[in-house]
């Protein structure tokens, strides 16, 4: 049937529309996937790259000077992307402009670079996607986080929890705005009943910027008596202040 649609409707790049050499199913050419920035010497806690923050690979342990004095609330971070263009672009159509197909490209990218270890060494209870309010839920149709991470939480036999918590503060959109205005817009906006009594959980974003979010999230999982909370996320921006 595939052949059949493949003959019909030939499979091309996303990026470039090249008919050749793609990868990703079929949505990606190589030449494209080169130019996608990968997280190589990233932060072992919050993922920043390193490159970025004016700190070696080969210093401090791989660890920022801000987890250094101030560590974030959850307890790591995987991140296999810089939040740079193309992948900017292409997350960017996922969200506002609803162009479903990228969540499968992106997801396969991700999956794609998913290291044994974060999820072997310790294996989480669940993964929490990061919820939306339900009013921005109903405008955009579907929550992007949650498209992401289905197929790779189903390759690994995860569980997603879609339930337990809610995002209960219509927040503004934190684009556009610097560290501080961000953990101050996020701030109590997040409630987790522990029903199941999760001890490790994963939350996955799409984009971990600041990690305002990520951490007012992780904090209101541990007062819920979760012990240890990784996040995971497609993509981490550079440092911003």
């Amino acid at each position: 049937m595939m052949k059949i649609l493949d003959f019909f409707y030939p499979p091309y790049c996303q990026l470039c529309g090249n008919t050749r050499n793609l990868q990703f199913k079929g949505q990606l050419c190589v030449a494209c996937a080169a130019d996608i920035h990968i997280n190589e010497h990233a932060c072992r806690i919050c993922a920043v790259p390193l490159t970025t923050v004016g700190l070696k690979a080969e210093n401090l342990a791989d660890i920022c000077m801000q987890c250094i004095k101030t560590p974030p609330v959850y307890d790591s971070c995987w991140s296999p992307f810089v939040y740079a263009q193309p992948l900017e672009w292409m997350i960017q159509q996922l969200k506002f402009n609803a162009k479903l197909n990228y969540a499968t490209l992106l997801s396969a990218l991700m999956q794609a670079n998913l290291p044994r270890y974060i999820y072997e060494e310790a294996k989480p209870d669940v993964i929490i996607p990061m919820p939306l309010h339900n009013r921005r839920l109903k405008q955009r149709g579907f929550n992007q986080s949650q498209l992401l991470i289905q197929p790779i939480a189903e390759a690994l036999q995860l569980p997603l929890d879609l339930k337990s918590c809610l995002r209960i503060r219509d927040t503004e959109h934190q684009t556009g705005k610097n560290a501080r205005h961000r953990k101050q817009n996020i701030k109590n906006a997040f409630k987790f009943i522990n029903r199941k009594n999760y001890q490790h959980v994963v939350i996955f974003d799409d984009v971990v910027t600041t990690g305002s979010s990520v951490s007012e999230l992780s904090r209101e999982l541990k007062r819920a008596g979760v012990l240890r909370v990784d996040v995971w996320s497609l993509a981490r921006a550079e440092k911003i202040n």
